[in-house]
């Protein structure tokens, strides 16, 4: 299974992230089927903002409608890692189970280096089960060194 991020919305996930920093950041990508076509960035109203995030509820509404408005869905739900590897947390899976019916993919960008962030995604089911999903760009696996 695979996720389709083109190389353009990959440098805007890590410019989000980059400029968030130390508080994680998070956001949807808008496209169709498991292809990404754009960013929407969100605020992350956690109290706890360097080790969790928690979009902000009327933000999300807006979402929503555009989505609706312009004929795409809701591909994945991303967020940043800054001092952790790319991999869900155990409160991220709780929070991906309780908004599955909003997207069960899952991209996560870990800081962990700064000079070389890494993309990496997943898919987490209802059932709370993780799945790595390969990250395809314009056509091609990506590669953090890309």
């Amino acid at each position: 299974m695979s996720i389709k991020i083109p190389r353009r919305l990959i440098a805007e996930l890590i410019t989000h992230a980059m400029q968030d920093d130390p508080n994680e950041c998070c956001g949807l990508l808008f496209g169709v089927g498991d292809e990404a076509d754009e960013i929407h960035r969100m605020s992350n109203v956690d109290p706890r903002p360097v080790s969790r995030y928690t979009m902000q509820a009327g933000e999300l509404v807006e979402a929503e409608e555009k989505v609706k408005k312009t004929g795409r869905e809701f591909v994945a739900i991303y967020h940043s890692h800054t001092f952790t590897q790319g991999y869900p947390s155990k409160s991220d899976i709780s929070n991906a189970v309780e908004v599955a019916s909003v997207s069960t993919r899952h991209v996560i960008v870990s800081l962990v280096e700064k000079t070389r962030p890494v993309i990496r995604a997943f898919s987490i089911n209802g059932d709370a089960e993780v799945t790595e999903l390969v990250v395809e760009t314009d056509g091609q696996p990506y590669r953090a060194s890309d």
